[in-house]
């Protein structure tokens, strides 16, 4: 063989050896970066896809806004609420106040969470001695929700007992300067109660003590009268 013919076959051997070793190195290259450009890649879909997320809940969020700013929900009298907080422009906290009955309340708190997704971060109840709940409640606002968990915020269940009569007794009646106060038994139970004191186990507020007679308001604003039995009519 001439050197010419040997030197053109080597050059082929050479570059046929080069090709495969080129295609190898690649091979292993991409072998050993591909889990890690994989995983890469998937954290960039993640994080697109939590971007995209973000930008449904927000946009869902400025909707409720934008309903909270001209609510025409509530159009109750007793009604007050208001936005308590925002965030560059966009109410993150709202407040609702006002005293009604429970039944009342309910109503207006049903309405309110039906429409709007909230999360109660305070709550002020006080029991009126006409048997309203004066409230004042602060929620922050959420993303909203195609299902939403029931939430009772009222400060009491509004299951009404009925009164039964027996259950109760007015024991006797004091009064020390300008206040009158009652000793009455209920359920056997005994309790000292002025005007305004609010018997929780009955759900009743006292609404005026006088010499033997306590004037007692239900749950649902009903009225009911404690007096002094008669002389013979056993305290048992």
């Amino acid at each position: 063989m001439s050197l010419s013919k040997y030197l053109k076959a080597s050059k082929a051997s050479l570059r046929h050896i080069n090709g495969s070793a080129v295609a190898l190195m690649m091979f292993v290259q991409i072998s050993l970066w591909y889990p890690f450009l994989s995983q890469a890649q998937e954290e960039l879909n993640k994080q697109a896809k939590l971007k995209a997320r973000a930008e449904a809940s927000w946009e869902k969020i400025q909707q409720q806004v934008n309903q909270l700013r001209g609510m025409s929900l509530l159009n109750e009298t007793w009604v007050q609420h208001r936005v308590e907080d925002s965030e560059k422009g966009i109410p993150t906290q709202w407040s609702i106040a006002g005293a009604a009955s429970l039944a009342e309340w309910q109503a207006v708190l049903e309405k309110v969470e039906a429409q709007y997704a909230l999360g109660l971060l305070a709550a002020s109840w006080q029991r009126e001695k006409n048997g309203d709940w004066r409230g004042h409640l602060l929620f922050s606002l959420e993303t909203p929700k195609a299902n939403r968990v029931y939430h009772n915020w009222l400060p009491t269940k509004l299951h009404m007992n009925r009164f039964e009569p027996n259950d109760w007794l007015l024991l006797s009646t004091m009064r020390m300067g300008d206040k009158t106060s009652a000793l009455v038994a209920y359920k056997h139970v005994r309790h000292w109660v002025s005007d305004g004191s609010w018997l929780p186990d009955a759900g009743v507020t006292v609404n005026g003590v006088s010499f033997g007679r306590v004037t007692l308001i239900a749950k649902d604003g009903s009225e009911k009268v404690l007096a002094m039995r008669e002389k013979g009519v056993s305290d048992e």
